[in-house]
C-alpha cells in the first residue's frame, strides 16, 4: 500500500459540498472517489455527514473574529495620565486654598510681608513636592494646618511615584476590541470565507449589521490584513490563526482572537473520507489513542511554542524618550514661558525707561 497525496494549486480550495450531492473544490475530488481522504480543517456539518463518512474528532478548535492586537498607548502624558482629572483639579484646588489660607496667617504674623501670595503659593507647592518651604509660623493654628498640609503631600508624593514607576515599568495598550460590540462601533471591515456568512443570517441586529458589512475573502488573505495592515477582522478558527500569526510575525504576536466565552461557536475537527472507506475504523482506533495519550496538545504545544516565549520576552523593554516623553514636553513648555516672560520684563523696562526719560525732559523743558 502507497501512500499517494494531492495538493491543490488554488489557495483553500476545500470547496463547498450542496444538498444534491454536488461538490466542488476537495470534497469534488472525495465525491468522486478519486481520493480516499480530505485533511484539513474540516468542520463536519449535518450535509458533510450526509454524503461522506468523518471520522471521530482529533481535535477541538473555535470559530471566532481575529483583529489587530492592540498597540501600545501614547506616551507623552505619563506624567499627568497616572491620576484621574477629578484628583488632579482636587489637588490643584486644595493648593490654591490652603495656599491663600497662609497666605492670610503670615500675612497676619508679619508685618513686613506682601500683600501678593505668590511667595505664599510657591511655598505650599513647593511643600506638595517634597522640597523645603519656610513660614515661621507663630500662632499654633498655623502650625497645624501645616503640619495636615506636609501629610497629605506626603501621602500625594508617595501614591504619584510609585504609580509613575509602574507606568513607566509595564508598557500601557491602547483599549482592546474583544467583543462583538466593541467590533461593531469600531467600524473596522471584516469577513472571511464565504461559508461563514450564513452564520450571521439572524434576526439579531447585531448579526444582521455583521452579514451586511462580510467580505468574503481567504482565510490567509483575512489574517494578513488583520496581522499586517492592521485594518480587518477575519473570521476564522482560532488554532489556524494562531498559527498563521507566528508564520507572520516570526515569533511576536500581531493579531488578537476574541476570548472563549465571546466565540462564535465551537466545533470538532475530523478526517473526511469517502463513503464505506474500508480503513475508516482502522483510522478511528489510531485517533483514539492518540488523543487518548496526550500526544495532540503536545504536538500543538510544541507547534506554538516560540510564540509564547517571544510574547513573554517582549514584554520588557527599556526606557527611552518616548516614555518620558511627557517630562520633557512640560520642561521645554516651562522653559519657553519663562523666556516668554523674560522678554516681557525687558520689554516693560524699556518702555518704563522711555517713560521716565519723556517725563525727564518735559520737567527740564519748563
Amino acid at each position: 500500500m502507497t501512500l499517494i497525496t494531492r495538493t491543490s494549486e488554488i489557495l483553500e480550495n476545500s470547496g463547498v459540498v450542496y444538498r444534491n450531492g454536488t461538490a466542488t473544490g476537495a470534497f469534488e475530488v472525495l465525491r468522486n472517489e478519486t481520493a480516499d481522504l480530505v485533511i484539513g480543517n474540516v468542520e463536519v456539518t449535518r450535509v458533510l455527514r450526509k454524503w461522506f463518512h468523518p471520522t471521530v474528532n482529533y481535535l477541538q478548535d473555535e470559530m471566532t473574529f481575529c483583529l489587530p492586537k492592540a498597540q501600545q498607548a501614547p506616551t507623552w502624558d505619563n506624567l499627568v495620565i497616572i491620576f484621574q482629572w477629578s484628583t488632579w483639579v482636587a489637588t490643584f484646588l486644595s493648593l490654591v486654598i490652603m495656599g491663600l489660607v497662609f497666605h492670610f496667617f503670615y500675612y497676619r504674623e508679619h508685618s513686613n510681608a506682601t500683600k501678593w501670595p505668590t511667595n505664599s503659593l510657591l511655598m505650599t507647592f513647593s511643600m506638595l513636592l517634597g522640597w523645603g518651604a519656610t513660614f515661621e509660623p507663630k500662632s499654633p493654628t498655623f502650625r497645624i494646618l501645616i503640619f495636615a498640609w506636609l501629610c497629605f503631600s506626603i501621602n500625594m508624593g508617595i501614591s504619584y511615584e510609585s504609580f509613575l514607576r509602574s507606568f513607566l515599568m509595564h508598557p500601557r495598550f491602547e483599549k482592546q476590541i474583544s467583543s462583538e460590540a466593541d467590533l461593531i462601533q469600531s467600524g473596522i471591515p471584516l469577513g472571511g470565507r464565504e461559508i461563514y456568512r450564513s452564520y450571521f443570517e439572524t434576526n439579531n441586529a447585531s448579526s444582521f449589521y455583521l452579514y451586511r458589512k462580510y467580505n468574503s475573502t481567504t482565510f490567509s488573505e483575512g489574517v494578513r490584513r488583520a496581522a499586517l495592515q492592521r485594518n480587518f477582522a477575519v473570521v476564522s478558527s482560532r488554532r489556524q490563526a494562531v498559527y498563521q500569526d507566528q508564520k507572520l510575525g516570526k515569533g511576536a504576536p500581531l493579531i488578537y482572537c476574541f476570548p472563549e466565552s465571546n466565540n462564535m461557536y465551537k466545533y470538532g475537527v475530523a478526517i473526511l473520507t469517502r463513503r464505506w472507506f474500508p480503513m475508516l475504523e482502522r483510522f478511528n482506533n489510531i485517533i483514539r489513542s492518540v488523543t487518548e495519550n496526550g500526544l495532540i496538545d503536545k504536538w500543538m504545544n510544541e507547534l506554538l511554542i516560540h510564540t509564547v516565549s517571544s510574547e513573554e520576552a517582549s514584554t520588557i523593554v527599556p526606557l527611552s524618550i518616548q516614555n518620558l516623553l511627557g517630562a520633557f514636553m512640560f520642561i521645554g513648555f516651562m522653559y519657553a514661558c519663562s523666556i516668554v516672560i523674560f522678554l516681557g520684563e525687558v520689554i516693560m523696562g524699556v518702555i518704563g525707561k522711555r517713560r521716565r526719560v519723556k517725563k525727564f525732559k518735559c520737567k527740564c523743558s519748563w
